[in-house]
């Protein structure tokens, strides 16, 4: 079982290279959101070799509130789950192999997913959880480790 070290407070190393390239920073030290802002926490994290990057301006936030606030949250990714199918009848394997593929969109994707290279979010982790009880199995699905990772959110759609 292959588990990184968990994030246990703000104060943990932060790995910059985890920041989706979509993800906007902040630099507005005087916003009173940014003590709990995942956008200020990554721009504070910033490596000085950035030079160049998607921001949220300053102006954005208004009367104590920003539309682009992004609560600092951390979850529990699941790696890896080469042991899935071990107490799977034969007659069922095939077809929940390909019910698990088709909700991890493909069969690139569900080998990276299965061999720990791409990280399972928890609704993914609860997504294959709820094929396999579709089955008819009442077991917990064994996924090969789990890892803390702090939550990008999406911009806003409005």
């Amino acid at each position: 079982m292959n588990e990184t070290k968990d994030i246990i407070s703000h104060d943990d190393e932060f790995d910059y290279s985890a920041v989706p390239s979509w993800y906007s920073l902040c630099f507005n030290t005087d916003c009173p959101l940014s003590g709990n802002c995942m956008h200020y926490f990554t721009g504070t994290h910033a490596p000085e070799t950035l030079e160049i990057c998607r921001c949220v301006l300053p102006h954005t936030q208004k009367d104590g509130h920003c539309r682009w606030f992004d609560k600092i949250k951390v979850m529990t990714m699941a790696v890896g789950f080469s042991h899935l199918y071990d107490n799977v009848l034969k007659s069922d394997f095939t077809s929940m192999r390909k019910t698990i593929t088709a909700y991890l969109h493909g069969v690139k994707f569900y080998y990276q997913y299965m061999r720990g290279e791409r990280p399972l979010t928890p609704a993914q982790q609860q997504g294959i959880r709820d094929i396999i009880k579709s089955y008819g199995y009442d077991w917990d699905v064994p996924f090969d480790g789990y890892h803390k990772a702090y939550c990008f959110g999406n911009p806003p759609t409005d």
